[in-house]
């Protein structure tokens, strides 16, 4: 589904990814993890387009992306979160949550006095309510985002990739700023993704949500590979205990 094929990237004389290959398979969660600065957020620019590859391949269902615009990613099934809220704070859930397939509309002006564009907006009310009903938050559409705790930013955020219809979601550390009820439930939030038949790619630094839900491991350190396989493979192998899990890991 999503093939990097030897990425090097390089900031000035820094090697930032060096020759880095990843697989992901279609309707797997597949997380990427790494000691900070090892280059996983850096990768994730690429695949996102925000930077551009040295060298290299970018695959997605077969067709280069490298040559696409960030903004048009979504055509192709492609959508992402960020490590930051990317949010719209004076704006309401159910406006934020709409911002990610507003620009679908196609008609012209004579549609729009048809009624087409009527019939558009209240399906993709609709489309909103339903992302919002998987994250519980249908009784926040109306509410300001920048009033609501962070959590809840969270879940906002997610149901906006969802009303897209992606094929692959790449997530940025979703578990970053949750507390432990609010990290369990993205465990069953992503859980519940995964089973709808999109595929998500993660970065994460909470070890313990990434060996329960993944089911695949790749560890990157420098730049570079460093193994990939099931979680409990990664869990037990010696350079990826050495490089980040450390050896206290699982005791």
């Amino acid at each position: 589904m999503l093939k990097c094929k030897n990425i090097l990237i390089k900031f000035g004389g820094l090697i930032a990814v060096n020759q880095m290959n990843l697989e992901v398979k279609r309707g797997t969660i597949h997380s990427l993890i790494g000691p900070n600065g090892a280059g996983k957020t850096t990768l994730f620019n690429a695949i996102s387009r925000l930077i551009e590859v040295d060298d290299g391949q970018i695959e997605f269902d077969g067709i280069s992306i490298l040559e696409k615009k960030p903004y048009n990613l979504i055509r192709y099934g492609i959508a992402r979160t960020f490590q930051n809220l990317q949010l719209l704070p004076y704006q309401t859930v159910q406006e934020n949550i709409l911002a990610a397939i507003i620009y679908q509309w196609k008609g012209t002006i004579f549609d729009s006095m048809l009624g087409f564009h009527n019939k558009f907006m209240k399906d993709a009310e609709e489309k909103a309510y339903q992302a919002a009903k998987l994250f519980g938050i249908q009784n926040r559409l109306g509410s300001v985002v920048g009033s609501l705790p962070y959590g809840i930013q969270k879940k906002v955020e997610l149901a906006r990739t969802l009303i897209a219809d992606p094929k692959i979601l790449l997530l940025d550390e979703p578990a970053a700023g949750l507390n432990n009820e609010e990290t369990a439930e993205l465990d069953e939030i992503l859980l519940s993704i995964k089973n709808k038949g999109i595929t998500i790619l993660l970065v994460e630094h909470d070890m313990n949500l990434v060996m329960r839900i993944s089911d695949l491991v790749t560890v990157m350190n420098f730049g570079r590979f460093v193994a990939s396989g099931k979680p409990e493979e990664i869990s037990q192998n010696p350079e990826v205990i050495k490089a980040y899990l450390g050896s206290s890991y699982g005791t």
